[in-house]
């Protein structure tokens, strides 16, 4: 009854009390769990480092800036030691400005026996695209969900991280297929943007190297997509934020709701002499062949010796939509292919606060659909500086460009 009373008398020091002693306890909780999962983890890497016992080298590009400079730290305590525990000799990459990877991946003599991705979609984005830009033979890489968006890593794992324990959990599951050495080839976007100066016969040729994206998660342009890019305006909301940003956009016009744009595309192919290059070979592949073809997966297969005359059928179309998103599908009897998913029954106002939930979790489902091997979109934007692309969460210019699917280009480390 005396502790009764005193918490009646000092009911607010006594919520505060109790609310330390709950978040003491948690923590306390959710330490021990990371710690009975990491002693699980390392006993699990020993066994499998003393039967894979080969010199192994890996590389890992890390950004120290990914998830508010949380990633650093997150890899040096719940990566860096498996993978040392494995028996990897592991070389550290931090990247310092937008690009960085890029021109080190350019430069690279050496090829590891894989690269770790260390950071958000955004670092993911550009090891990717730095890998396919090189013409030698591929890296296989890992992706660890470090970024506070790491969308492209997520895919490839059955943990949606959403707290510390599920966090960890994820970045050793992303490290076990490599240590199994279980991995699978990929198929990605090849964005080319395109210079409209040009007369259309010499547009292949105003397409720059430099400029080729390569993504492998998808392609995103619309209203959803500025949406999301926004929601972080809305963080005094906290977890709340994308219901925020939704609500809160769902009667405003200061986002465009309508995009237009012309478009070209091409069926899907399994592959031909059309659109498969003829493998073409140096003087020192031909007689070191077993120094490129490891792990290359960029060359020709019995397909490019087919023909198929429905390859190359161009059919033109215009469109008017809220949301334009394209991504890559594996099929294994038709091959890869481009999917491209089409909403334009959005409106501002009641209607669209009706569909928040399907908004937030991306559940909104297309009104067209088109499956293609290339897609070329010409977008009618005419005073539109903030509009933007986005390619596996990186941002880019609105301007025409040319999207292709290029078959098993990279391999990535996943069950």
């Amino acid at each position: 009854m005396i502790a009764l009373k005193t918490i009646r008398n000092h009911w607010k020091k006594s919520l505060f009390a109790a609310g330390v002693v709950g978040y003491g306890l948690d923590y306390a909780k959710t330490s021990f769990e990371i710690t009975q999962h990491m002693k699980n983890v390392c006993a699990e890497t020993v066994a499998i480092g003393k039967v894979c016992d080969k010199p192994k080298h890996v590389v890992v590009v890390l950004n120290p800036a990914a998830n508010k400079r949380k990633a650093e730290k997150m890899f040096k305590e719940y990566c860096e030691p498996i993978l040392h525990l494995s028996g990897y000799s592991v070389d550290i990459i931090k990247t310092t400005q937008e690009g960085h990877v890029k021109t080190w991946l350019n430069d690279m003599t050496v090829r590891p026996h894989a690269i770790v991705v260390a950071g958000g979609d955004g670092t993911a984005s550009e090891v990717v695209t730095g890998l396919l830009r090189r013409k030698d033979g591929k890296c296989p890489i890992v992706l660890l969900p470090l970024g506070r968006k790491s969308s492209t890593a997520v895919k490839y794992l059955d943990i949606k991280p959403e707290n510390k324990l599920d966090r960890v959990k994820s970045l050793t599951a992303a490290l076990m297929p490599l240590l199994q050495e279980n991995f699978k080839s990929e198929s990605v976007m090849k964005v080319d943007f395109i210079d409209d100066s040009e007369e259309d016969n010499n547009k292949a040729d105003s397409i720059k190297q430099n400029a080729t994206i390569y993504g492998l998660n998808d392609f995103s342009w619309g209203f959803l997509r500025d949406l999301e890019s926004i929601t972080d305006k809305y963080w005094y909301f906290g977890p709340l934020r994308q219901y925020a940003a939704t609500f809160f956009n769902a009667f405003s016009n200061k986002l465009n709701w309508n995009f237009d744009t012309d478009y070209v595309y091409t069926p899907p192919c399994a592959g031909c002499s059309n659109c498969l290059p003829s493998e073409s070979k140096s003087y020192v592949k031909k007689f070191l062949p077993r120094m490129y073809t490891v792990r290359d997966t960029n060359t020709a297969n019995v397909n490019s010796y087919k023909l198929n005359e429905d390859c190359n059928t161009k059919t033109e179309g215009h469109t008017n939509v809220n949301q334009l998103n394209i991504t890559c599908k594996q099929n294994i009897d038709t091959g890869s292919s481009l999917e491209t998913k089409m909403i334009d029954t959005l409106t501002p106002g009641v209607d669209f606060v009706k569909k928040i939930n399907k908004v937030i979790d991306k559940e909104l489902q297309p009104n067209s659909t088109i499956n293609s091997r290339t897609i070329q979109l010409k977008p009618q934007v005419k005073e539109a500086p903030d509009a933007h692309y986005s390619i596996d969460g990186e941002e880019y210019d609105v301007k025409p460009l040319r999207i292709e699917v290029v078959p098993n280009a990279i391999q990535v480390f996943c069950k």
